[in-house]
């Protein structure tokens, strides 16, 4: 990580190795044709060592990444500032997870790493 880097390029990559990870859960679930099971998905909060384990179904995570700027994290896990830095808002409250909105810088960068707008 470079000294310049700020806040909010530090927490897109962060979550964009969350997000990775789901997109290899997502891929074997497509495989599989698992689509109305509920499958393990890693939180997406910008907390590093967050182990927490989100419970989606297929179509559920597809409406996720539909945008490179949202995230989904477990309920209590909705941060939408780090270090004074505004990074995110909440979008919408589920029973088994949140969906977050990055924004400002944040979103910039998140939809810059997302895998799915190349």
């Amino acid at each position: 990580m470079s000294l310049t880097q700020t806040t909010a390029e530090r927490i897109a990559l962060n979550q964009d190795a969350f997000r990775e990870a789901n997109e290899n859960i997502a891929g074997a679930a497509e495989r599989l044709n698992w689509d109305t099971q509920l499958l393990p998905f890693i939180c997406e909060c910008p907390d590093r060592t967050c182990t927490e384990i989100a419970s989606l179904k297929r179509h559920e995570y597809e409406c996720v990444r539909r945008h490179g700027e949202t995230f989904l994290v477990v309920p209590g896990h909705e941060v939408t500032e780090v270090n004074g830095v505004a990074v995110a808002k909440v979008a919408q409250r589920f029973d088994r997870y949140s969906l977050m909105a990055k924004i400002g810088e944040a979103a910039e960068h998140a939809k810059a790493l997302d895998p799915r707008s190349a």
